[in-house]
């Protein structure tokens, strides 16, 4: 714990109790990921993970304007990632997997069309890369993950 401010030390507490207990970050990495206190901190907490690669896709600028901004948020890299494995799954099939992606990937479809009615609520340009900003789902096939 840093210091004998009660502030940060509820916020160690906090931040305790929701660090996980299983999945590729323990036992390892979880008193690196307690001391993070910026985007900077949390990409060198997590070098050599299977998260690293995500992290370097995201800008790490302070544009806070999505239509107007080419550079890929946290959000939009994950949502990215999450379509990518819930279309993979989606592929095994003769399993529950196969309809928790389904109806996953149906919510994409929707979170994309409630982003485009935004933007046309709000009057943006067509020309600025927000309306290039949604997730393709059912976009990405196991064959072709394969041959690469």
């Amino acid at each position: 714990m840093v210091g004998n401010n009660p502030n940060s030390v509820n916020r160690d507490m906090e931040r305790r109790k929701y660090m996980p207990k299983v999945g590729y970050l323990v036992p390892d990495r979880n008193e690196k990921l307690s001391n993070v206190s910026d985007f900077r901190s949390l990409q060198m907490a997590l070098e050599g993970s299977h998260y690293e690669e995500m992290l370097k896709l995201v800008s790490s600028g302070d544009d806070r304007n999505e239509a107007e901004s080419t550079e890929l948020t946290i959000d939009e890299v994950m949502l990215t990632e999450a379509s990518r494995r819930y279309s993979i799954g989606f592929e095994g099939g003769f399993h529950v997997g196969c309809f928790f992606s389904y109806l996953k990937l149906k919510e994409q479809e929707i979170k994309n069309v409630t982003w485009l009615a935004e933007l046309v609520q709000m009057q943006v340009a067509r020309n600025l890369p927000g309306w290039n900003k949604f997730i393709s789902p059912f976009m990405y096939h196991r064959n072709d993950l394969i041959s690469k």
